[in-house]
């Protein structure tokens, strides 16, 4: 049922705002136009580096392992590659200081290697050490602790780094300060405490359980982040004093500290909202440098954890600084978190209390999200909030910058710097006292998350030439004109408004002529035509927004017969009783045991599913699921992965699918979900091997036989287009394959030919299974057979050729092709070349059809831009393939893997499954119908985590019906969808969140409890209510609705 507002009078409810809005428009096309000469005397520009990214020669000369090599060289670092040469500055400093003249730095910001220069710690100089600093010296800013302390006593949780760290400034300031005049101490302490010492993914990889996100080293999540902040402010005020006492008057040079910047917007205008925002603010800790104290925040949320200052102390840090360093790069929203329920234990994250967005429509996490999205405001409104708080402090920018792909044509960059550059002449004009700024970075180099995959550096470094050769970027050559020459930048005043009249485009797209003859013709027009052609424009956007506000209405009894709405799980994710009952281990548990897995945690319980199902069917029952998708363990039904059946691991799967038909619920049986016994693993490679085809067939031939007189509904595998690059690629999932240097720390492999290798015997088993069940039980048992992919729309991020071209691309490596014509794409073949199998005339024939459906597991959308620019290495990984560019959002740092390390590794964990876009949904499954014919859908994967476990999940509940009345609209436009499957029926060990970081059940799962309690949350309720009471869902229908979600992703 569709109802819809007349147009007459909404058109009059809106003229007032459209004046106003009118009005903004207008307001916001003034320009800022500046050079580098309207900044104050004094001021400085520059672009840094650090010591373990850059340097290189790590054993050289007298050098001895900081915590970050012994993070480098160890299993926790996701990238797996090393800065043991890193940029090789330790050889070649003198060619980059070089270029640094060429573009015309004023300043050079560099770290000192502590354990090159004191390779003890203490003690003793190391005489080659002092001679590479003191052939290239600027300033000290970020100690990276040796190692050898961190043995000794614990490094920065134990006082006696306090003096430690004095006396090696001492040797600094003795050494090199009659050259430097800019000293900083330590360099991001607010985040370091967390990352380095809560949820232990930076070295030195302290934490404890439940707190930490990786197998950490050791630790106490709840005491050791503020004891490193304690002592960080100690040791820095000591090192400022000895400074001021002994040798300042003589240099005359300054000392500071720097500290982690993020602008933060209350989330809403509620009260409880803005609270958190300014908790947040307090946890920078500026407060105690010019208070001598923590903030009464701190002291309530932390307690007793929270170490105290001496009169003495306070003192001491009081005031301990000449200035401020910033590295500020972007901003985020904030909601209060503190009525989550809490804890006998608190680590800092439990402290601040509080959820962090990258956007409004975006999945919130418990830690501050760091990124590179474009807000140059909030650098203004955080050097305005720093100077109201704390008074004029004297500020320098530090770090500010964007990564990009490799290419030498940055534009990107340059867009990013010149808003950042206009916000910080803005803020002095309007009276904050800072006095430089520094781009991050000078040259790519050992990125701290990236490895040598991103490239922030505006020269750029090929770090596949044993040379490691530079070159300039256009970024650079667009610093040095700056510079060097005074050229002018103009800048819109308000960029806000641009991206509101979609006219930011115009300034994206350098090589776009047409658009660039537009955006200049604009320029020059006199601010009457300005206001005409703004008010048409402003008219159009009502239109727009009339056309949109209608709504789309529907109950359960709107969807066709024979639809079925269900939920699902996954077996390692859910049963449990990993060793029971004759089970033998299969490659995820592999992994989990390993230490690879992000989280800590293992399958080993899981949600007990094995002990518990009788209790989950009954609460299916109560929700009303009319289907459950679940998967077999191949291991646990043929525990040698061939040959003999395990009679309790049938009877376990009789007993739960006797269950669901007593109770009435479809069964819908998935094969296979990367859980392969670790014996074939072991025994013949596993899926890259065709070896592979007769075992999987044997099995699912078990599976056809002992249960598909109950079960009606087959997928031989899921998701094979992406598991090809995450298993068998960049290696960041079992069996962990991959090669030198496109993945990491994995168990063996080869990233250029494994990945299609999967992939084609992946389809081979999937089609001899599917012949096996049409010519062997489809009569008899009435069911239907199908495959599974993972489903993203991608939509280009620019209307150029080339993005759309690399859209088309992304798609194409969906595999479905193969399963409708008998071949692989053209596309794919072009590409890839001898490394992609060939099908014979025998295998063409047994893939082509072989479906009577296809799954979709659908969450999302990206946007992709073309990467196929790149200089092709003589290796090639499928990564490199697909030639693409990956963003959740189009102010996001791209990516060329679809499923990243950084998405399995950090808090961003599912970014792609959390972001609303349903009209992605819609056209996917057009796409599907246009190119492959009306296939028969299933949507068999769909849903939202939450972070936090509440049980009141309104978020998932607005996701859900967002994406069911798109499936709803897709199928009156003709599509063929028979099923949706909500992901997912219950809490489970996830796949790259474990137990802690992500939430997706209808039903909490108390997995600190030993009974594994259940409890339905509200979604359970909605969903039962909309199942089984025929309950109305209404929903915002129309393009504009969706293109303002999509907007914000």
């Amino acid at each position: 049922m569709e109802t819809r507002r007349p147009l007459h009078p909404l058109l009059l409810l809106f003229s007032p705002w459209l004046l106003l809005l009118l009005l903004l428009v207008v307001q916001g096309v003034r320009s800022l136009q500046f050079t580098r000469d309207d900044f104050p005397d004094g001021f400085t520009f520059g672009a840094g580096t650090a010591a373990f990214q850059y340097e290189g020669a790590a054993a050289e000369d007298g050098r001895t392992p900081s915590i970050w090599d012994t993070y480098a060289h160890s299993w926790r670092n996701p990238g797996g590659e090393t800065g043991d040469v890193a940029c090789d500055g330790y050889h070649k400093y003198k060619e980059d200081v070089m270029l640094m003249n060429e573009t015309g730095l004023e300043a050079y910001r560099f770290t000192i290697s502590w354990s090159r220069l004191i390779p003890s710690g203490r003690g003793a100089v190391n005489p080659k050490g002092l001679q590479f600093y003191n052939s290239m010296i600027n300033e000290l800013v970020k100690a990276d602790l040796p190692q050898s302390l961190q043995d000794e006593y614990g490094g920065w949780v134990s006082p006696k780094v306090v003096d430690d760290f004095a006396a090696y400034a001492g040797v600094c300031f003795r050494e090199f300060g009659d050259r430097v005049a800019h000293w900083t101490t330590s360099i991001e302490p607010n985040v370091m405490a967390q990352s380095g010492y809560d949820d232990g993914y930076l070295p030195p990889n302290r934490c404890s359980y439940p707190f930490g996100r990786s197998h950490c080293t050791l630790g106490n999540s709840t005491v050791e982040p503020y004891l490193f902040i304690h002592h960080t402010l100690l040791a820095h005020a000591s090192a400022v004093r000895l400074y001021r006492e002994k040798y300042q008057a003589a240099q005359k040079g300054i000392v500071g500290m720097n500290i982690y910047s993020m602008w933060f917007y209350p989330l809403t205008e509620s009260a409880e909202d803005i609270a958190a925002t300014e908790r947040v603010k307090d946890f920078m800790i500026l407060h105690p440098l010019v208070f001598g104290d923590y903030p009464e925040t701190m002291k309530k949320a932390a307690g007793s954890r929270l170490p105290l200052f001496s009169g003495y102390e306070s003192e001491l840090v009081t005031n301990a600084f000449d200035f401020i360093g910033l590295n500020h790069y972007t901003s985020n929203y904030v909601s209060d978190n503190s009525n989550a329920v809490k804890a006998p234990l608190q680590d800092v994250t439990d402290d601040i209390s509080s959820l962090f967005w990258a956007s409004k429509n975006s999945t919130p996490t418990r830690e501050f999200l760091p990124g590179t999205s474009l807000d140059p405001k909030g650098l203004e409104l955080a050097l305005e909030y720093l100077q109201e708080k704390y008074g004029n402090l004297l500020f320098y920018i530090q770090e500010n910058g964007s990564g990009s792909n490799a290419t030498l044509d940055d534009v990107g960059r340059i867009d990013c710097l010149t808003q950042y550059i206009a916000a910080t002449l803005r803020s002095i004009r309007n009276g904050a006292n800072v006095k430089g700024y520094c781009v991050w970075s000078f040259m790519d180099q050992y990125e701290m998350f990236g490895d040598y995959k991103a490239h922030f550096g505006i020269v750029a470094v090929d770090f596949g030439s044993e040379e490691l050769t530079r070159q300039p970027r256009r970024s650079a050559r667009w610093y040095s004109d700056f510079l060097k020459n005074n050229t002018v930048i103009k800048v819109e005043d308000d960029p806000i408004v641009l991206t509101l009249i979609d006219l930011g485009d115009l300034e994206e797209d350098d090589d776009d002529q047409e658009q660039l003859e537009v955006k200049n013709a604009m320029e020059k027009r006199p601010l009457h035509l300005h206001l005409l052609l703004f008010f048409f424009l402003a008219w159009l956007l009502l239109l727009l927004l009339l056309q949109g506000a209608s709504s789309l209405q529907f109950r359960r009894d709107d969807f066709p017969d024979g639809f079925a709405f269900g939920a699902g799980t996954a077996a390692y994710q859910y049963e449990g009783a990993a060793a029971e009952d004759g089970r033998t281990p299969s490659i995820w548990d592999t992994y989990t045991h390993s230490g690879r897995h992000p989280e800590d945690g293992t399958g080993d319980i899981a949600s007990d599913g094995y002990h518990k199902y009788k209790e989950d069917v009954k609460l299916m029952t109560e929700i009303g699921l009319e289907a459950y998708r679940f998967t077999i363990s191949w291991s646990r039904l043929i525990p040698s992965g061939r040959g003999a059946v395990n009679p309790k691991g049938l009877q376990f799967y009789n007993n739960m699918i006797n269950e669901l038909v007593k109770a009435g619920i479809q069964i819908q049986v998935v094969l296979y979900h990367s859980d392969l016994p670790q014996s074939l693993q072991d025994e013949y490679g596993g899926w890259i091997n065709p070896k592979i085809v007769d075992d999987f067939t044997a099995y699912a031939d078990v599976c056809f036989r002992e249960f598909g007189d109950r079960v009606a509904h087959w997928t031989t595998v899921l998701e094979p287009n992406v598991m090809a690059q995450g298993c068998y690629d960049t290696g960041i999932l079992p069996p962990n394959h991959c090669s030198y240097s496109f993945g990491s720390n994995c168990t063996g492999g080869n990233s250029t030919v494994e990945p299609y290798l999967f992939i084609h015997h992946n389809l081979l088993a999937h089609a001899s299974a599917v012949r096996l069940y049409r010519e062997k039980y489809q009569v008899a048992q009435k069911g239907i057979v199908g495959i599974n992919m993972y489903s993203l729309w991608f939509y280009p991020l620019t209307d150029s050729a080339e993005d759309i071209g690399a859209t088309e691309r992304a798609k194409q490596f969906m595999i479905l092709h193969p399963l409708v014509f008998g071949d692989y794409p053209e596309t794919i073949k072009k590409v890839v070349g001898s490394r992609l199998p060939f099908f014979s005339n025998h295998e063409s024939e047994l893939v082509t059809n072989a479906f009577d459906f296809v799954g979709l597991n659908h969450y999302s959308s990206v946007y992709t831009s073309n990467n196929n620019n790149v200089v092709k290495a003589p290796l090639q990984d499928l990564t490199a393939d697909i030639a693409t560019l990956f963003r959740a959002t189009k102010n996001d740092t791209p990516t060329p893997e679809v499923i990243t390390d950084s998405i399995v590794s950090a808090e961003n964990y599912k970014t792609y499954g959390n972001t609303v876009d349903p009209q992605g949904l819609e056209n996917a499954l057009e796409y599907i119908r246009e190119n492959y014919g009306n296939l028969t859908i299933y949507i068999q994967e769909n849903g939202s985590g939450a972070p936090d476990g509440t049980l009141d999940d309104v978020e998932r509940i607005n996701y859900l019906q967002k994406y069911i009345a798109a499936t709803l609209k897709a199928i009156r436009n003709g599509a063929n969808v028979k099923g949706y499957s909500m992901w997912s029926f219950i809490d489970i060990y996830e796949i790259f969140g474990g137990y802690n970081s992500w939430h997706y059940g209808l039903v909490a799962v108390d997995f600190g409890s030993t009974e594994r309690r259940r409890q339905p949350r509200r979604s359970a309720s909605w969903y039962s209510d909309f199942l089984k009471n025929n309950a109305p869902i209404r929903v915002e229908d129309g393009s504009f609705v969706s293109a303002a979600s999509h907007a914000q992703l």
